[in-house]
């Protein structure tokens, strides 16, 4: 028997959500599963994920392979690396492991924004000397 990781498409017409379940690969996609391990909501900004991240590990562990989609969704939440990391005996299960989100990119700004923090910058060093010349005119 072939067991996978996938997503079970739940909710209503133009509002799905989705549940992450363990189910044998020759069953319908919204049919019989032998596990929940959690849910993903992507309509909500930002994405919300809901995952027992133990029992993943667990039926990663014991040969469950996941799906593209739920494989991106674990590798941006570190489950993969945890699972790696833990096959080779460099981790154990409660160990901590940085988790990449969705919105870990650097904001982007205007561009009328980093013009202003440009110039900025460039007045900060000409007004030092200035500010240091006049501390010592103020003390005699």
């Amino acid at each position: 028997m072939a067991v996978i990781i996938r997503l079970a498409r739940m909710g209503r017409t133009h509002s799905p959500f989705y549940r992450i379940t363990v189910a044998d690969s020759r069953s319908a996609a919204t049919g019989k599963f032998l596990d929940q391990i959690g849910h993903y909501d992507p309509l909500k900004n930002p994405p919300v994920l809901n995952l027992d991240e133990a029992s993943a590990l667990k039926w990663l562990k014991n040969g469950a392979r996941p799906s593209d989609t739920v494989k991106s969704i674990f590798h941006r939440h570190g489950v993969l690396e945890k699972a790696r990391l833990i096959a080779k005996g460099k981790a154990s299960d409660e160990s901590p492991v940085k988790a990449r989100g969705i919105g870990s990119k650097k904001q982007k700004l205007h561009k009328k924004a980093k013009e202003a923090l440009a110039a900025a910058a460039k007045a900060a060093p000409a007004a030092a000397p200035a500010a240091e010349e006049a501390a010592p005119a103020a003390a005699e």
